[in-house]
């Protein structure tokens, strides 16, 4: 179901505006052969109401619309496609913040090993805390053993 109000107006105006305006009266006497006399000379003006007014006009009214499906095929069809859109977005979403945790954890390794830390009270520092650096596996690092006589 759908409400709609609604309001329109309308203005109309007439210009120049004039409430009366003249219009020439002309002479038609004629002579016995039935030709104008004074053919061209005015006699009078007669006053005519031209009617011009301006005119506002307001129009209210509401539309209510009612509909209905007549069938589900393509409400669910919709439903679905959104569903599969949002799943698709928390697919990448995931996809985005585990490039995102492997480039910090590689990055925030390189540094350490090279000797590179955020100071302490650096707003940074917690970027690169939880990073630990291990030998690589299988490596043999430089040590000594203690040999009994």
């Amino acid at each position: 179901m759908s409400f709609s109000p609604f309001v329109t107006t309308s203005f109309n105006q007439k210009r120049p505006f004039d409430y009366t305006y003249l219009t020439p009266v002309y002479d038609n006497t004629t002579d016995d052969d039935g030709n104008l006399v004074n053919a061209g000379d005015i006699l009078y003006y007669q006053e005519n109401y031209s009617g011009n007014k301006d005119s506002l006009g307001i129009n209210v009214g509401a539309a209510l619309t009612f509909t209905f499906p007549l069938d589900q095929r393509f409400q669910n069809a919709c439903l679905k496609s959104a569903t599969t859109q949002e799943k698709i977005q928390a697919q990448i979403l995931s996809k985005e913040r585990l490039n995102y945790e492997l480039a910090r954890l590689k990055n925030c390794g390189e540094l350490k090993i090279k000797g590179i830390e955020y100071a302490s009270n650096s707003i940074y520092h917690k970027l690169c805390e939880d990073v630990i650096v291990k030998p690589v596996k299988n490596q043999v690092l430089p040590h000594t053993h203690n040999l009994k006589k």
